[in-house]
């Protein structure tokens, strides 16, 4: 019974919300609306799970004192302190101690909350993304390595689209560059997105009609 009765709502609504795309009626149209705010309100339930498994995980780490578990008490001091300032923050009850930015009256919690994301995970993000780049590098090293026509044709593409960038108007490789980027990875890019799209179909088609059984939490 744990598992017909979800797998009966999928099934039910993943043909309802497929069919009412094919039928130009107003009443699909206001239960589609109707289905969406549910999404909201069921989504808002998993934040609030997956808020407690966030914090369980941490505790667990903390307590243990496993590897990395350092890393835990800022992940949740981090949490308490956005969350407070952001809540209040945004209640219009909660104007008091302003703070003049730029000409303009706002909340002391308003610009600690702004000022935390402008200077605090906005950097990080970046830092992120600037140790992602050696990895990019290395990978890119070793596809690189002319071992086979396809790598050699890599190679050579990546090159002549690297001068073109570069040396726009020194060396004459602008048109040949622009054309790779506009006919041949525009095919490759169509043709990847064509497959992903028909691997989501079937996925989705998997799910609906309960092949597929592994958001249910098992194999079987």
């Amino acid at each position: 019974m744990k598992r017909r009765i979800p797998l009966t709502l999928t099934l039910v609504l993943g043909i309802v919300m497929m069919i009412q795309f094919f039928i130009p009626h107003q009443f699909s149209q206001d239960f589609k609306n109707t289905a969406l705010e549910w999404l909201r309100v069921i989504g808002g339930f998993a934040f609030i799970i997956g808020l407690a498994s966030f914090i369980t995980h941490h505790y667990t780490k903390i307590k243990h004192k496993k590897e990395g578990w350092a890393y835990s008490p800022i992940a949740l001091g981090a949490l308490v302190v956005m969350a407070v300032v952001g809540l209040i923050g945004r209640s219009p009850n909660m104007n008091w101690i302003p703070v003049t930015v730029q000409g303009q009256q706002i909340s002391v919690f308003t610009y600690l909350f702004s000022n935390f994301f402008t200077h605090m995970m906005i950097p990080l993000g970046a830092t992120m993304f600037s140790v992602l780049a050696f990895y990019i590098a290395s990978a890119a090293y070793r596809s690189f390595r002319a071992k086979s026509l396809v790598s050699i044709l890599l190679l050579v593409a990546a090159f002549v689209i690297m001068l073109s960038i570069i040396f726009y108007n020194v060396l004459p490789l602008g048109d040949l560059g622009e054309w790779l980027l506009s006919v041949p990875n525009m095919a490759a890019k169509r043709g990847i997105l064509l497959g992903a799209s028909l691997g989501g179909i079937a996925t989705s088609l998997k799910i609906i009609l309960g092949i597929e059984r592994g958001y249910l939490g098992g194999t079987r």
